[in-house]
């Protein structure tokens, strides 16, 4: 009998001590699992908080909240006011709605602020003769072609098809182009440092022995001292490159408000005096945005339909030196639709240099709003 009680003993011991194991490997498994959520959460803010500064943001409006550097370009807010008015005919709702939609919404920016000749654009069912024309159309009008065209689907299943009326694939698209020259070249300066931590950074502008001519290109806006300023650079084409130095605003719109203000209470001289100089950093760049938010989120309108944004890109590239510059965007939007139903004296020096944070903006002279917009703190980026 107490052979018997003792071998219950030692099987249950050992039951107790296999579980035991057991529960161990359990909570050290998931003790490893949290922590490495953990370092991937750190990890991944921190991979997000260096690209923010490390990398051009693209913005979808001048509503936008700014990063700390920059870009905007209205090409994309032209193929959503096409997408909104022409197909869907009501405010693009997004469950839960999100501040770029809201903004887009707004179409604060339409064709309407710039001339019929530095853009193109064109919409319909998606399909291969579309993409012929669109790409005929950008040829004839501006010798170009299209960099992100052929990065959209244009297989069988990303094309419209006709047999299915409930379905339609819907293409949207952009392309704005200028080029314009200063009339007079402006002087390239020595390279130097840019806020202080970025050196070798090019620049171009007038010195104290630019000659009249050349400063005769260049309007103030505002001057409050050497860090609150804001200038104009008229070109030949009666483009203007507004630099703002010190932008006072969480939007590109607020900046450029607020820019006005201060040059509509400018009571000084307009004009560069004798001793005057200006320092404007040389621009190059070629940017890619995915609207990765957009895409693929499903969104439905009073009448019953729903659309679905299945691609939604735009690129930007700019280029701004002592002779001029050039901007060239394109934007694409491939939508799916289900139908439901079918004082300052002359004497003073004052120095206009651009050197530490500050936002360009390119605008048609005869416009109210600017094209293009860009915030620049890392100027390294933007050459």
């Amino acid at each position: 009998m107490e052979e018997i009680f003792n071998k219950k003993t030692m099987i249950l011991l050992i039951i107790i001590i296999i579980l035991a194991i057991i529960l161990g490997i359990i909570i050290i498994d998931k003790k490893e699992n949290l922590s490495k959520n953990v370092v991937n959460q750190v990890s991944n803010s921190n991979q997000e908080n260096k690209n923010d500064k490390t990398e051009i943001k693209v913005l979808a409006t001048m509503q936008d909240e700014l990063k700390e550097n920059s870009t905007w370009c209205g090409t994309f807010q032209l193929v959503w006011n096409d997408m909104q008015n022409e197909v869907v005919k009501e405010d693009i709702i997004f469950t839960p709605q999100l501040d770029i939609v809201k903004n887009l919404n707004k179409q604060s920016f339409t064709e309407n602020d710039i001339s019929e000749d530095s853009y193109y654009k064109k919409w319909g069912l998606k399909n291969l003769e579309l993409k012929e024309e669109i790409e005929n159309g950008i040829k004839e009008k501006f010798n170009e072609n299209s960099d992100i065209l052929d990065g959209l689907d244009w297989s069988e299943s990303g094309l419209n098809d006709d047999d299915n009326p409930d379905v339609k694939r819907y293409l949207f698209y952009a392309m704005l182009k200028k080029k314009f020259e200063f009339e007079n070249e402006f002087k390239k300066l020595d390279k130097g440092s840019f806020a202080g931590k970025y050196e070798n950074v090019k620049y171009f502008g007038i010195d104290e022995n630019t000659e009249e001519i050349v400063k005769n290109q260049v309007e103030v806006l505002y001057y409050n001292s050497d860090k609150d300023f804001a200038v104009i650079l008229n070109t030949k084409e009666f483009e203007q490159v507004i630099l703002v130095r010190n932008p006072e605003g969480k939007t590109f719109e607020e900046i450029y408000e607020t820019a006005n203000e201060k040059a509509d209470n400018f009571e000084g001289n307009r004009t560069l005096a004798e001793k005057d100089t200006l320092k404007v950093p040389d621009i190059d760049i070629d940017l890619f945005k995915q609207y990765n938010e957009l895409e693929n989120q499903e969104f439905v309108l009073s009448n019953g339909d729903t659309g679905e944004i299945m691609a939604a890109m735009q690129t930007i590239k700019m280029k701004l030196n002592n002779k001029g510059g050039e901007i060239k965007s394109e934007a694409a939007l491939d939508l799916k639709m289900t139908f439901a139903a079918n004082i300052t004296t002359e004497d003073e020096k004052r120095e206009f240099n651009f050197d530490d944070k500050y936002v360009i903006f390119l605008k048609e002279s005869e416009k109210e709003l600017p094209y293009f917009a860009a915030n620049i703190e890392n100027i390294t980026l933007f050459q």
